[in-house]
Order: structure tokens, then sequence, then C-alpha cells
């Protein structure tokens, strides 16, 4: 009997096409997919961050296990350096400061310790822009 009423003729018709003749269905699963697709974005970013933050920690463990005689100041650039297998030294001293060789060894990265205590490696590119924006305060 529902069959036979003409609102549900309208409502059944609605469902198959709008105004443009584009079918509903097709419509919700465009919908459906753009929404997936930023969702499939957003748990990438996610996961990069959680990488981010295991290799800080991990970079943590490393220059807590190495040998160095000072407080290190939050934000602050050290040099790791590596003298054979495990051994390893965190200075104040960078590679192009050494005269000669250096005696803790390898370089292995610049770093600086961040706020929660983890460690991030720092770039040229960084380390130089950072540099520019203490001298200037």
């Amino acid at each position: 009997m529902a069959n036979d009423n003409s609102i549900w003729k309208v409502l059944h018709s609605n469902l198959q096409s709008n105004a443009n003749g584009i079918s509903v269905l097709a419509t919700m699963e465009h919908q459906a997919s753009k929404q997936i697709e930023a969702l499939q974005k957003q748990a990438a970013l996610l996961v990069e961050q959680a990488k981010e933050i295991e290799e800080r920690v991990e970079l943590a463990y490393l220059v807590n296990s190495a040998n160095f005689g000072f407080k290190p100041v939050m934000l602050k650039e050290y040099y790791l350096y590596r003298k054979e297998e495990n051994i390893l030294t965190l200075t104040l001293i960078s590679p192009e400061e050494w005269n000669g060789s250096c005696p803790y060894g390898e370089f292995i990265c610049s770093v600086r310790q961040l706020g929660d205590s983890t460690w991030e490696k720092v770039n040229i590119a960084e380390s130089s822009q950072f540099e520019q924006t203490v001298e200037k305060k």
C-alpha cells in the first residue's frame, strides 16, 4: 500500500537522483571517499609524528649514555661523537672548531635538548636560523 502513496514515489525518486541527474548514492559515495581520504592523511600524519617522538626518545637514550661533564641547557646545540664502538661523548665543540683530528672520534650529529627532556637532531639550516634568532634577542 505504501508503494501506491505519491509521497513514497517522490522519496523513491529523490533517492534515485537529484536535480542534476546524479545518483544520491553516488554523491554519498563521493563524499564518503573524500572523508576517508582526509582521515587517511590525518592517520599518516599521526604515524609520522609518533615516529618522530620515537626517534627523539632513542636519541635521548643515546645522548644520556654519552660522556659529558656539564649540565645541558635546553635548546643549546651540542655535538655528539663516537670513538670506537660504544664510547660516546657530548661536547660543546663543533667538528669545525677542532684544529686537526677530534680526540672524541667520529662526529655523529648536532643535537639539542627539548623541554620534554628528549633530544632532537639539529640540521645545519636549523642551527644557523636558531643562532640568528637568539642573537637578535
